[in-house]
């Protein structure tokens, strides 16, 4: 009897160490940072994601399949809420810049401003998130980015910034459980562009709808004069 109670003990104690080795390894592959700053500088370690969030609004998420240091800067206070994320998958370590604005000005990155791309279709800016990536790693490596789909950027579409023919380009985009997808092998300026097109149609639809309603208003108008 007191054999079995101890093989019960035992066995209760190892479920009990498992649990706890279970629920910190759990922790550790997916920490939140708080940061209340526009700068922070981190370690995150190989198959682990961290969400670092700053001033509790821009939410910026890092994973990879080795150590990566990273240095990011970000003007929270401007981008506001936003939530973007970044995998890499490369054989060496690797250091990290990061620089994330609301505009980039020298780039025609300007709100509401239009720009156009290396297909010559036009596309509009109305993102307010701008990347600059940049590492020290001079081997191949595929990284996806990530940002979270809303109403006003669903039709949109990646970009990068080609310094040297000094234009943007768009690259194929999906959506994936709510996010905008690319895959890359190169870190530039990216961000969100929407094509023009369904902007125009919502604008001719628009203009249809109060054409209408003022053709609508004058017949009711001349039909009381009658």
């Amino acid at each position: 009897m007191r054999k079995a109670n101890k093989i019960l003990i035992g066995t209760f104690a190892l479920m009990i160490l498992f649990t706890i080795v279970s629920i910190n390894t759990a922790v550790a592959a997916d920490t939140s940072v708080e940061v209340n700053d526009d700068h922070y500088q981190a370690r995150i370690q190989a198959n682990n994601s961290v969400m670092f969030t700053f001033r509790q609004r821009t939410r910026l998420s890092f994973s990879s399949t080795v150590n990566m240091d990273v240095d990011i800067n970000c003007d929270a206070l401007r981008i506001g809420v936003k939530s973007f994320e970044i995998e890499v998958d490369c054989d060496q370590d690797m250091a990290m810049n990061m620089t994330c604005t609301e505009e980039q000005a020298e780039l025609g990155l300007l709100l509401g401003n239009r720009t156009t791309v290396r297909n010559r279709h036009r596309y509009l800016y109305q993102e307010g998130f701008c990347i600059s990536l940049q590492c020290n790693y001079s081997g191949d490596f595929q990284a996806k980015l990530k940002i979270e789909a809303n109403n006003q950027n669903r039709m949109g579409t990646w970009a990068y910034y080609d310094e040297v023919s000094e234009e943007w380009v768009s690259v194929p985009t999906s959506i994936e459980d709510g996010y905008l997808v690319t895959e890359t092998d190169h870190f530039s300026y990216w961000t969100i562009l929407i094509p023009e097109s369904d902007n125009n149609f919502v604008f001719y639809i628009g203009l249809i709808g109060i054409v209408g309603i003022i053709a609508v208003i004058s017949v009711i108008y001349l039909r009381k004069r009658d």
